[in-house]
C-alpha cells in the first residue's frame, strides 16, 4: 500500500509542476521522501530521485537553506548508490553547485562544478550536451564572480559542444550575445561585430526574424557600427530593429521611442558624416557629453529589462514595479564623472510582493543576472565595496523593512520619530519605472507627504534648540576665547540643524550627510538662500572672519523665523531661537509630545 500511495505522490507532483503549483508541493515531497525512506531506505535510487528533484524545486522556490540540506543529502546518497565515478553522482553534484552560485558559495561552487566536469569527462565525454550544460554554469559562475577570461573560456567551450545540433541553435545563439558583453568589455568591437553577425544569421536561419530577441541583436549591431562611423549600414539595422518594436511593442513603448531616437541620430550623422561627432546617439558613450545615471538605467530598462519581462513573465508583470531608488548619488540626480568610480553602470531594480517570492522570484532573479551587464558603450556597473544588493530583485517588504524597520508607512508616531531621516529620504528618491499593481508606489507616495504633523513639529521643536545652542550661544563664545577647534564643531552642528530644519519646513527629508547642501537647492521654502549662506560659511575664515560668520549665523536664523511665523509655527519674534522651540510645541496635538522635553527630537 506504501508503495502504491508514493507512486500516487510522486504522479500528482508531476501534474502539480505542470500547473506551476509550487508551494503546495513543498509538503508531497516531504511525504514522498519520507514514504520511499521507510520502502526504499535512505540510500536508493528511488530515494535519489525524490533528493534531487525536491531539491531543484526548493531552489527555485528561493528556498535556499533547505535546498542544501536536501541538495546535500542527494550527494550524499549518489555517492552510496552510484558511486563517485557516475554521471549520475555528477548530476546531484551540478545541482549542488548551481545552487551555491545562486547563494554567492562561489568558491565551493566551483570546485563542485570542477569535479562534476571530471566526472561527465571520464563517462559520457565532453561532446555530451550536459557537459556542454555544466561549462556553461560554470561560465556564468565565473561571470558572476568578474572573471571575465575564464567565462569566456567556458562559454566558448559550451558554444562548441552545441555547435551544429540544430535542436540547441536558439541556446547557442543567446550565449553568442552573452559572448558580445565579454568582448566589449575587452575592447574587442571587431570580435562583437562577427558574433553578432553569427547570432543574426541563425536567428534568421531558424525563423526567428521579427521577434524581440532577433531586435535586440540588430540593435547591438546598429550601436557596434555607430562606433564606427558606419552610419549607413547602422541606420538600415536600425530601421529595422525600429519597426520590430513598433510591431511588437507598440510606438509608446520606450523600446520603439529610444530606437526611433537612435535612428534619428544616426540619420543626422550620415548627413555629417564628413565632420567630427559632435552629437551623441541616445545613451551612447562616446565620452563627449555626461550621461545621467538616472537616464542610463531608465533606458536600460525599457530597452533590455522591460522585453525580458514582457517575453518571460508576462503572467506576473501585472504584479511587478520597476525603477532606481535608494543609495547612491544617481538616484538623487547628484552623479557626476568623480561619482563614476563605483556603483555606476546600466541597471535597475524590480520589485514584488512577498508572497510572489517563492513562486517566480528566483527565475526572474537568475533571468535578471544573465542581463547584459554592458550597454551601448557603458561598462557593467562597478559596485564599491559596501554597494552590493542595491539594485536587483526585492521584495517590495524587504526594500521598505530594510530602511524604515516595517513593511510599508510606520503605524504610529513613535515608529515616525525612530526612522532615520536619510532612511526616509533614501525610500523616496529615485524615480518609478513602471508600477502595474501600484502597491509599492502607494506606500512611497504616503512616505513624501513628509512627517505626521505633529512628529514633524517636534522635529522643528528640537532644531531651533539646537541652533540656538551651537550658532547663536556657543560660536560667539568660542571665538572669543580663540577656541578654534570648538568654533568649528560649533558652527559644524549648526549647519547640520539648519540645513535638517529647512528640509522639514519643506515638509520633507533631510538626505546623507555629503548631498544634505546639494539637495537644497532643490527646495522652495529658503533652500536657496540658505544653500548660498552655508557656501559663505564654508570658506570664511574664523581668525579673520569670525565677525561676519557670526552675523550670517543670525541672519540665517531671521530667515527661519520669519519662515516659521509664515508657516504659523509660533506668534513669538524673539530671534533667539531657543524661545521658540517651546512656541513650536505648543502647536502639537498629542499630549505625550506638546508636553515633552523641547530638546530631544
Amino acid at each position: 500500500m506504501k508503495k502504491e500511495h508514493l507512486e500516487e505522490i510522486l504522479e500528482k507532483l508531476m501534474q502539480m509542476e505542470d500547473a506551476e503549483e509550487n508551494l503546495e508541493m513543498v509538503p508531497l515531497y516531504e511525504e514522498a521522501l519520507q514514504l520511499s525512506r521507510e520502502i526504499y531506505g535512505e540510500y536508493h535510487l528511488k530515494t535519489l530521485e525524490i533528493y534531487n528533484n525536491y531539491g531543484g524545486h526548493l531552489r527555485n522556490l528561493g528556498l535556499y537553506e533547505k535546498a542544501e540540506e536536501i541538495l546535500r543529502c542527494a550527494v550524499a546518497c549518489a555517492r552510496v548508490v552510484r558511486g563517485m565515478g557516475h554521471p549520475d553522482y555528477a548530476t546531484s553534484l551540478v545541482n549542488l553547485a548551481n545552487l551555491l552560485r545562486m547563494m554567492k558559495i562561489w568558491e565551493e561552487s566551483e570546485e563542485i562544478f570542477q569535479k562534476a566536469l571530471d566526472i561527465y569527462k571520464r563517462t559520457i565525454g565532453e561532446e555530451h550536451f550536459i557537459y556542454a550544460g555544466t561549462m556553461n554554469n560554470l561560465g556564468l559562475l565565473y561571470f558572476e564572480e568578474g572573471k571575465y577570461e575564464k567565462a569566456k573560456e567556458c562559454l566558448q567551450k559550451s558554444l562548441s559542444i552545441l555547435d551544429g545540433k540544430e535542436e540547441y541553435m536558439i541556446p547557442y545563439a543567446i550565449t553568442l550575445h552573452n559572448l558580445v558583453d565579454i568582448y566589449k568589455k575587452e575592447g574587442n568591437v571587431d570580435k562583437a561585430e562577427d558574433t553578432l553577425n553569427e547570432e543574426i544569421r541563425i536567428y534568421k536561419e531558424m525563423k526567428y526574424e521579427g521577434t524581440v530577441l532577433y531586435a535586440a541583436a540588430l540593435n547591438s549591431l546598429s550601436s557596434l557600427y555607430c562606433e564606427k562611423e558606419q552610419y549607413e549600414m547602422a541606420e538600415k539595422l536600425m530601421e529595422e530593429s525600429v519597426e520590430i518594436a513598433r510591431v511588437h511593442l507598440g510606438k509608446d513603448s520606450e523600446a520603439y521611442k529610444i530606437g526611433a531616437k537612435n535612428l534619428e541620430w544616426i540619420r543626422k550623422m550620415r548627413r555629417k558624416s564628413s565632420h567630427p561627432v559632435t552629437v551623441q546617439c541616445s545613451f551612447e558613450n562616446h565620452g563627449d557629453v555626461f550621461v545621467k545615471g538616472m537616464d542610463l538605467c531608465r533606458a536600460y530598462f525599457h530597452e533590455i529589462g522591460m522585453p525580458l519581462l514582457e517575453r518571460e513573465f508576462s503572467r506576473f508583470l501585472p504584479r511587478m514595479a520597476a525603477g532606481l531608488i535608494g543609495e547612491g548619488s544617481e538616484c538623487y540626480g547628484f552623479d557626476d564623472e568623480i561619482s563614476r568610480d563605483h556603483d555606476f553602470g546600466p541597471s535597475f531594480q524590480i520589485f514584488i510582493p512577498a508572497e510572489d517570492m517563492p513562486v517566480y522570484g528566483e527565475r526572474l532573479a537568475n533571468r535578471l543576472r544573465s542581463l547584459p551587464v554592458t550597454f551601448h558603450g557603458f561598462e557593467a556597473r562597478t559596485e564599491s565595496q559596501y554597494g552590493e544588493g542595491r539594485v536587483g530583485l526585492f521584495t517590495i517588504e524587504d526594500f521598505y523593512g530594510k530602511f524604515l524597520a516595517c513593511e510599508g508607512v510606520p503605524k504610529n508616531l513613535n515608529h515616525w520619530r525612530q526612522i532615520p531621516e536619510n532612511a526616509l529620504s533614501t525610500v523616496t528618491n529615485g524615480e518609478v519605472f513602471l508600477d502595474n499593481l501600484g502597491k509599492f508606489t502607494s506606500i512611497r507616495d504616503e512616505l513624501k507627504k513628509g512627517y505626521p504633523e505633529d512628529v514633524r513639529l517636534k522635529k522643528i521643536a528640537a532644531r531651533l534648540m539646537k541652533m540656538a545652542q551651537s550658532g547663536q550661544y556657543n560660536f560667539p563664545r568660542c571665538n572669543k576665547r580663540g577656541e578654534y577647534v570648538a568654533s568649528h564643531l560649533a558652527l559644524s552642528e549648526f549647519m547640520s540643524v539648519t540645513m535638517s530644519l529647512v528640509y522639514l519646513l519643506n515638509h520633507s527629508y533631510r538626505p546623507y550627510y555629503k548631498w544634505v547642501h546639494r539637495g537644497l537647492l532643490g527646495l522652495p521654502v529658503l533652500g536657496e538662500k540658505i544653500y548660498e549662506k552655508m557656501n559663505r560659511l564654508s570658506v570664511l575664515n574664523l581668525e579673520n572672519d569670525a565677525k561676519e560668520m557670526e552675523w550670517i549665523i543670525e541672519e540665517i536664523c531671521a530667515l527661519c523665523l520669519k519662515e516659521l511665523k509664515n508657516q504659523g509655527l509660533t506668534s513669538s519674534s524673539e530671534p533667539f531661537l531657543l524661545i521658540q522651540g517651546p512656541e513650536v510645541l505648543k502647536r502639537i496635538k498629542t499630549p505625550e509630545l506638546r508636553n515633552s522635553n523641547p530638546w530631544i527630537e
